[in-house]
């Protein structure tokens, strides 16, 4: 029945938040581009199971933070809301296990519902394809970043993964269709930027994505950009990784 319900009402989603009437997004008329963006969608089949995984009063954490992490919008969507609750000076946990523990079943829940969900209908199909192989590309590098990291420290393996996930987050606005003045001629790295800083997440993943080296702060941001920009190209011939081989690779939680 909630697969059913979730599937049959995708379409008729409300826009994002911050968007006017139509899907198009409030913009910041001195900087051209949106000065709050919204979470990215989200892939139906992963909110179904989510919202199936969080259905019992005791959750699998494991499982939970597996579905979450295989996919870019709901990964997205964890932060945000972990890192309003937390406050930005919380920056050393990029554990999503532990904020998925923080943030409890109840908000868990009431996130995978109001998660906008990506369909041909809504996007159309050329751009759904395109998502689709965006989000593929994107856990491909989110777990070869993970596997670089072990090979260093185990503790960095999560800010690894998260970082590769979301390294080419600002070519997202582009394939959803975001009507934003001056897109087109929007550096994805820049604009990936503005939305991660935007949306408070921590300093190390903010300068890691941003892709400058010259920007860095810090030793850690440094080797973090490296690392992702090393998985990036690895993933450009990797086998195709999916959804059930991220998920199982979830970090223990205790």
């Amino acid at each position: 029945m909630l697969a059913n319900t979730r599937f049959s009402e995708w379409h008729s989603r409300a826009p994002f938040p911050g968007y006017l009437p139509g899907g198009f997004p409030r913009t910041d008329p001195k900087v051209g581009l949106s000065s709050e963006f919204p979470s990215p969608p989200a892939m139906p089949d992963a909110v179904v199971l989510l919202e199936l995984s969080l259905a019992s009063n005791i959750a699998d954490l494991n499982a939970v933070t597996g579905l979450i992490r295989t996919d870019v919008g709901l990964t997205v969507e964890l932060l945000r809301l972990a890192f309003r609750e937390r406050g930005r000076h919380r920056a050393s946990c990029l554990s999503l296990g532990e904020l998925a523990v923080d943030l409890g079943l109840e908000k868990l829940r009431t996130m995978a519902a109001a998660t906008t969900l990506l369909s041909s209908r809504a996007q159309g199909k050329v751009a759904f394809d395109a998502c689709q192989e965006f989000w593929k590309r994107a856990r491909q590098t989110a777990q070869i970043a993970e596997e670089l990291a072990l090979e260093i420290s185990a503790t960095i393996r999560e800010a690894a993964y998260i970082a590769g996930l979301l390294c080419h987050v600002g070519m997202l606005p582009r394939l959803l269709g975001w009507a934003v003045p001056g897109i087109e001629s929007a550096d994805p790295a820049e604009l990936g930027f503005r939305m991660i800083e935007a949306w408070k997440f921590p300093s190390l993943l903010v300068e890691a994505i941003r892709g400058d080296e010259q920007a860095c702060t810090s030793p850690q941001a440094l080797g973090l950009l490296r690392l992702i920009r090393t998985a990036d190209r690895q993933a450009a011939t990797a086998p195709i990784v999916t959804p059930a081989q991220v998920a199982n690779r979830t970090p223990a939680s205790s």
